[in-house]
């Protein structure tokens, strides 16, 4: 059975589903939590109310921007396990990838070219304690990466046409 074709896009780009676990304590007030992921598309929360039973609540729910709620408010000093999965890219932005890209080479490209987007905000900084950060090399695969995959996309769709050989040459500097 073929894939779907958001599935085949998740697939090329490398964006399954992937599972996580955290833990987090109540404060008496919180209702809310922040997760450290987003595209959350399933997960369940259990509460240690001061035993060591874990108990399932059933009135939890994720957002898929990386927040879970619980419909009461978690007792001061309880324990909230959350295990829970996530995907680097939404489905919305999967069917926009598709939408614009056109066919599987031409989302994958999408995707590139939004994680890129995504890097350059973050590709090399340092923090006042010392702390240093380069993700220089990450930007340089998803330059290689985009650059294959843009020619991909320009052969699969000059592919059959009239066009000349040396009139297709400025396509490829």
């Amino acid at each position: 059975m073929p894939l779907a074709t958001a599935d085949a896009v998740r697939l090329r780009i490398q964006d399954q589903a992937r599972p996580a676990y955290e833990v987090r304590y109540g404060d008496g007030i919180t209702t809310r939590f922040e997760l450290p992921h987003r595209n959350i598309t399933s997960g369940t929360g259990y509460v240690q109310p001061g035993g060591t039973a874990w108990s399932g609540t059933a009135s939890v729910t994720f957002d898929v921007s990386g927040f879970v709620e619980f419909g009461t408010i978690i007792p001061n000093n309880s324990a909230v396990n959350f295990r829970y999965v996530y995907s680097v890219f939404s489905d919305a932005e999967i069917s926009h990838f598709t939408a614009v890209g056109g066919n599987v080479p031409g989302a994958a490209l999408e995707a590139v070219r939004a994680l890129r987007f995504d890097g350059l905000r973050r590709a090399k900084w340092a923090a006042s304690d010392g702390t240093q950060y380069d993700d220089t090399a990450a930007l340089q695969a998803l330059d290689r990466l985009e650059s294959a995959l843009r020619l991909e996309v320009q052969e699969a769709s000059s592919a059959g046409d009239l066009t000349s050989w040396g009139e297709r040459q400025e396509d490829y500097l």
